[in-house]
């Protein structure tokens, strides 16, 4: 046999003996894991323990739900359906509860108030209701849809005879499934000697050929050949390439830094919009250049923006842009669309006007007239942190004599065939009064306005607007007219007087349960012990009942008309001594005069 010969049939040999042992160990290994497999541990233990530790972690989050304070407080205030409904889906206090949960159901003195979820719970939630009554709290598994539910109530810790239950809900997961192991005999895995003992004898046999055939092939010399390095593969010489390991390799490899410079990883803009800035890194949106964030609301960001022109014209103006993770939610667009149209059909010189809206991109936002000045509730608090209480009569009496030139102008605003549209602003509050350093007073934010043309709704029983500033219709959630903000600016005048809120309380929902209630027995008390004609105005303002009160806004400012005369002068005076500096600064920051 020759010697290339010789060394083919020892590769063979070795190929063959491999091959014969990879069979019997793949034999091996599937008697092996049907082995393992052949016995399953009954689950009912475990999947019992897991229902237990389910129902126990759904009725502690009951118990959690039942102490929240907002939902202790609209208890007490006995509000509707509707508007349980609108706090359930829409509160941030219930977003936790919301997410976790797929049924919630609210039951007071026995009766459903609010059920919220998809689940056809029905009665199955009687019996655990009515054993937290007893015990404070409870929980079962029922079946829904033959699917398995997990029910959990709590009693809410407020005194009465049927006490208030909450009931929560999600659907059951499945319990784990354990594999059961099967201590396998001694070897650790079955073998077969035969199969093993035939290959290594072959594998044996065909490395003994192949070093015969390479003695002989270096007996006769054959061995000077190149010095490439090789292995071996089926018979075959491969050349094997020389790799640089990637550690050691000396390519120069940009950083972090230099990839943000170069763009493959872009930067964000800041929040805070740097005044400084040149005019190349200011943010656009649209044709405005925004200069200076204000700040934010529930639902809008605020900034200083500059619009420029042919001839280096500019205008500064005040731009509300919708917040951008509200851009695709149609509620919250048709209300900011409302607000901006409504406003900029309002043309009075005591409303702030709108003078554009637009979208840039996918963000909606509206222009308003730049003033300088600020808002009546900084100014309240400005005067009260230099030792002052309430403001000047004259003052406080112009100020709401302003306000209701405005609102006289809104409540009466109709539509081109002259019928009424209903208009009412719902949130006049100190937060919503701007007045300027000249001491004029400007009606703002006629975000949730009230009218027959809005394009979004608001639901009957939904509740929006500042607490502290609502007449008890509102607060109660029922129809409202143009008296509820009569009574709203009557508590405005109210605190500009005394430096004093009519109500609050510990929460939104303490405050709103005071609104509803309105001015108590010892209120109206302190109210006519003011010195006249404050008394008998805010008596009547803040009449319960709205046929009580003035009923239009111009037989309201008549009233007030004949102690204004001085008011103007006297409240740009007290804006230059109260922010002389600060609005000095504005004008300059922002180039207007």
């Amino acid at each position: 046999m020759s010697t290339s010969t010789t060394r083919l049939a020892g590769i063979a040999l070795v190929l063959s003996g491999a091959v014969l042992g990879a069979i019997s160990f793949r034999l091996a290994s599937r008697e092996r894991a049907g082995a393992e497999t052949a016995a399953v541990d009954n689950p009912t233990a475990d999947t019992q323990a897991h229902e237990a530790e389910e129902l126990r972690a759904l009725e502690h989050s009951a118990r959690q739900a039942a102490a929240i304070e907002p939902l202790l407080s609209a208890v007490k205030m006995n509000v509707d359906a509707e508007t349980w409904n609108d706090l359930f889906d829409n509160e941030d206090w219930w977003r936790p509860y919301r997410t976790q949960f797929t049924f919630v159901r609210l039951i007071v003195n026995g009766n459903v108030v609010a059920t919220r979820g998809t689940a056809e719970v029905g009665t199955l939630d009687k019996p655990i209701v009515k054993l937290a009554r007893k015990q404070a709290a409870a929980s079962a598994q029922v079946s829904i849809g033959n699917r398995p539910y997990l029910l959990a109530a709590a009693r809410l810790p407020v005194e009465s005879e049927h006490a208030p239950i909450i009931v929560l809900g999600r659907e059951a997961t499945p319990a784990p499934v354990a594999v059961a192991r099967v201590a396998p005999a001694a070897p650790s895995f079955p073998v077969r000697p035969l199969q093993l003992a035939v290959a290594g004898v072959v594998v044996l046999a065909g490395v003994a050929l192949i070093i015969l055939g390479r003695r002989a092939r270096a007996a006769a010399g054959a061995g000077d050949g190149p010095s490439t390095q090789t292995i071996v593969s089926s018979g075959f010489n491969v050349p094997v390439p020389q790799v640089v390991p990637h550690w050691q390799d000396n390519t120069a490899r940009p950083s972090l830094v230099a990839l943000t410079e170069s763009g493959a990883f872009p930067t964000a803009i800041p929040t805070a919009i740097p005044v400084s800035a040149s005019t190349s890194s200011v943010p656009m949106l649209g044709r405005y250049r925004l200069l200076d964030r204000l700040g934010e609301g529930g639902m809008a960001e605020l900034f200083v923006a500059e619009a420029s022109g042919v001839e280096g014209f500019s205008r500064t103006f005040v731009l509300k842009r919708l917040r951008p993770e509200l851009a695709s939610e149609k509620d919250a667009v048709a209300q900011f669309v409302d607000e901006a149209r409504l406003q900029a059909s309002l043309v009075h010189s005591n409303i702030v006007p709108v003078f554009d809206f637009g979208m840039a991109g996918s963000q909606y936002f509206m222009t308003q007239e730049y003033i300088i000045g600020r808002d009546l509730a900084r100014m309240m608090e400005r005067h009260q942190q230099r030792g002052g209480r309430g403001m000047p009569a004259d003052i406080a009496f112009f100020i709401a004599h302003e306000v209701l030139q405005a609102l006289a102008y809104a409540h009466d605003t109709r539509d081109k065939s002259g019928v009424s549209v209903g208009l009412v602003h719902r949130d006049v509050s100190p937060g919503n009064v701007m007045i300027s350093f000249r001491g004029e007073v400007k009606l703002s934010d006629f975000g949730i306005v009230k009218s027959n043309r809005r394009v979004s709704k608001t639901q009957v029983g939904m509740v929006k607007g500042n607490a502290n500033f609502m007449s008890p219709e509102q607060a109660r959630g029922h129809t409202v007219d143009g008296r509820s903000d009569l009574f709203s600016l009557g508590l405005v005048l109210l605190y500009c007087l005394t430096g004093d809120l009519l109500y609050w309380g510990d929460n939104d929902f303490d405050t709103l349960y005071r609104a509803a209630t309105g001015p108590t027995g010892e209120d109206m008390a302190r109210i006519m012990g003011l010195p006249p004609p404050a008394a008998s105005i805010l008596a009547r303002a803040l009449a319960l009942e709205p046929h009580d009160r003035f009923q239009s806004a111009a037989e309201f400012s008549d009233a007030l008309a004949p102690y204004v005369a001085a008011g103007k002068h006297a409240i740009g005076r007290l804006m230059q001594r109260l922010f002389t500096e600060e609005i000095a600064h504005q004008t300059g920051r922002h180039n207007v005069a």
